[in-house]
């Protein structure tokens, strides 16, 4: 598995913003220092290494990253929904289930965080390079006010697992993208099958 692979959401940059979503200028509150994308830092030549985390650990896994000094990046957006007339903003990761962490680690070098199911890195120098360069351009997209959510790369038929709500464990079929970036699965239930709709941050592809 690459990392472009497991990394299934693609980012969506928007000029005007649309229904759940809100400008993400300053709320990039998980990067490890503050100015770890300095402009000029182009030639550096930064290895990253891909932390994957355990479901909805990324918050918690960038919080033990800092307390211990290590550079890292977990891109996060908001999101504004509605609940019993009350508006709520809520964080959520840009790449669900990804750590990015500055360097040539391991997953031994994370073992005492007990947040990391496995680790992935580019592979050969074109590729670090270019990690390196996209991850800069999240970076400058998220802080200038562009609306953003994250989509996901799935093609018919493709098996995902709800990894949280009432359904968590469930796996179905993806069938196609609803409206506001929700996805329709077709889910096999007692010999027949439902269509559910669920958020894009609600779901993981089974490999």
């Amino acid at each position: 598995m690459t990392v472009k692979d497991a990394m299934a959401a693609q980012v969506e940059m928007y000029k005007r913003g649309g229904e759940g979503l809100t400008s993400a200028v300053d709320c990039q509150p998980f990067l490890f220092p503050r100015d770890l994308f300095l402009p000029g830092e182009e030639a550096d030549g930064r290895v990253w290494t891909c932390a994957r985390t355990r479901p909805r650990w990324e918050k918690k896994f960038a919080e033990w990253l800092r307390n211990r000094h290590q550079a890292h990046f977990l891109p996060v957006f908001r999101r504004v929904t509605i609940s019993h007339r009350k508006r709520q903003i809520s964080e959520l990761p840009l790449f669900s289930g990804f750590v990015f962490v500055v360097g040539d680690l391991t997953k031994k070098d994370f073992a005492a965080s007990d947040c990391v199911a496995y680790v992935l890195k580019p592979c050969g120098e074109r590729a670090k390079v270019q990690l390196d360069r996209e991850l800069r351009d999240v970076w400058r997209g998220l802080q200038s006010g562009l609306y953003v959510t994250p989509t996901q790369n799935l093609g018919r038929g493709e098996t995902c697992r709800i990894v949280q709500g009432p359904l968590q464990g469930v796996e179905g079929r993806f069938e196609r993208m609803g409206r506001f970036g929700r996805l329709l699965l077709q889910v096999e239930m007692m010999g027949g099958g439902i269509v559910v709709e669920v958020s894009a941050d609600e779901v993981e592809t089974v490999p």
